[in-house]
């Protein structure tokens, strides 16, 4: 014994070393034990948010079938919108759906789906849909307003051009001899009825002052 303190066995020192570090080694196993369970707690409660993706290896055809087509599905959707607008709004509505059908026909469906894209949404392409039809409306317009001058002009021009022949007129020399060289030639029987035969009743003769 030492006057004025109290010595601690050696064992006791020893066993009050180990007690804290296994406290410390339980503590630590506890808690990675309850963050483990809190991690697995988590990846359950939000297994089903994780979104399902598709397998690549779906074919063209299975595509084609299950999404619809960039054109079809913009017309849906503007018909959607249309049924839900009145008066003036639905009359525009519905305008720009039966321009979006014209404008199918008379252009190709690269442009027409480029449009679609850069419009960005139904209420900017029915916008962008009255101005692509006012200019094409334009356009005819203009086409047909100088076909027809055109037409005008050349039927003027004809007009101009084109010289009345009065009848009546005696046959150049050149047109008699294309005439006989176009002229079968006459056989022996022919050429002695001309001379020898005589013209029947029903037949009189052209007199020598005309020539037709």
């Amino acid at each position: 014994m030492i006057s004025g303190s109290m010595a601690i066995p050696a064992s006791n020192c020893c066993s009050s070393t180990s007690l804290l570090e296994f406290k410390n080694y339980f503590s630590y196993c506890n808690y990675s034990k309850r963050f483990n369970s809190i991690i697995n707690c988590n990846a359950k409660n939000h297994e089903y948010k994780v979104p399902k993706l598709e397998p690549f290896s779906r074919s063209k055809f299975e595509r084609a079938v299950k999404d619809p087509p960039l054109i079809q599905k913009s017309e849906s959707q503007i018909a959607d919108y249309c049924s839900v607008l009145e008066g003036e709004d639905s009359y525009s509505c519905w305008q720009a759906y039966f321009e979006l059908k014209e404008l199918e026909k008379e252009s190709s469906k690269e442009e027409v789906e480029r449009l679609i894209i850069e419009a960005g949404g139904v209420k900017s392409l029915i916008g962008c849909l009255h101005g692509v039809a006012a200019i094409h409306k334009a356009h005819k317009e203009a086409s047909n307003a100088q076909a027809s001058d055109e037409k005008k002009a050349k039927g003027e021009r004809e007009r101009k051009i084109h010289v009345h022949v009065p009848d009546g007129l005696p046959r150049s020399a050149e047109e008699i001899e294309e005439d006989e060289k176009s002229m079968m030639p006459d056989s022996s029987f022919t050429r002695m009825l001309r001379h020898r035969g005589k013209h029947p009743a029903w037949y009189s003769p052209v007199p020598d002052h005309e020539t037709d």
